[in-house]
This record gives structure tokens, C-alpha cells and sequence, in this order.
């Protein structure tokens, strides 16, 4: 059948004939048969799924990660915020922790080059860069501090 508007189409009830055509395409079905066999199948559809997932449920075992879908959002971010926070911690303790030994290691290196230099070993002595006066002999300065004249 070959159907064709009239006018410009800008009234609901423009065609008469294709009004109708489409009321009687899309009606619902009259008979209680039809809706009775409707609720029917989809009861039996949704028992028999229901059925099929109850025993794999059954089978199913919890894993470890079963629990994150009770988390909320708020929860998560919580858990990534502390995360985050006690990474960054571990990362400058160890930091810290580099920057000594390099500290250590290069003071052992500066002790090991001086001591290879001097013909004298050093036991726990103290080297300093200061300059010491020299005092005229008959000074009383030199006989205050000893050691540092």
C-alpha cells in the first residue's frame, strides 16, 4: 500500500488514512490470552535465570578483592590519600637515609685521603683549618694551653 500526506503535515490528524493505519499497527492486543501468555513466559524467563544464578553463586567462592565493591567513593579516596601520604614518608626517610651515608662515605674518603697523605697515622684526631699563632717563646700565653701552642 502506498500512502501519501496531503497537506504540509503539521497537524496530528493531517491524514485520516495514516492515522488509522498506524492506531491499528501499534494498538495494543485486545485479547486476555495475549497478556496472560506474556506474564507467563517472562515469569518463566526470570525464574529460570534466577535459578541459574543461584547455583553459581553457590559455586562461586569470596575472593580477596570481593570486598572493595562495599566501599564508597569517599572511602576510596581515604584509602588513596593515606596511601599516597605514607609512600611520600617512605620516600624522604629514605632520602634522609641516602643523603647521611653519602655524607658518612665522603667523610671517610677525606679521612682516608689525609691520613694517606700524612706519614703519621691519626688516631681520632681532629683537623682543623685554623690558623695557630706563633708566639715568642718567652710568651705566658704558651704555658696556659699547652696543647694549642
Amino acid at each position: 500500500m502506498n500512502v501519501t500526506r496531503n497537506d504540509d503535515g503539521h497537524r496530528p490528524d493531517a491524514d485520516p488514512r495514516v492515522t488509522d493505519l498506524l492506531r491499528r499497527h501499534y494498538a495494543a492486543p485486545q485479547g486476555e490470552s495475549y497478556w496472560n501468555g506474556l506474564e507467563e513466559r517472562v515469569m518463566l524467563h526470570v525464574t529460570r535465570s534466577v535459578t541459574r544464578s543461584v547455583t553459581r553463586i553457590g559455586e562461586l567462592r569470596p575472593a580477596w578483592w570481593s570486598g572493595f565493591g562495599e566501599f564508597r567513593a569517599a572511602d576510596i579516596r581515604n584509602v588513596g590519600l593515606i596511601a599516597a601520604t605514607i609512600a611520600l614518608l617512605v620516600a624522604g626517610a629514605t632520602f634522609v637515609r641516602e643523603a647521611e651515608r653519602e655524607a658518612t662515605a665522603r667523610e671517610l674518603a677525606a679521612r682516608a685521603a689525609v691520613e694517606a697523605a700524612l706519614p703519621l697515622p691519626l688516631d681520632d684526631a681532629t683537623l682543623t683549618s685554623r690558623l695557630r699563632p706563633h708566639l715568642a717563646e718567652d710568651a705566658p700565653e704558651r704555658y696556659l694551653r699547652p696543647l694549642d701552642y
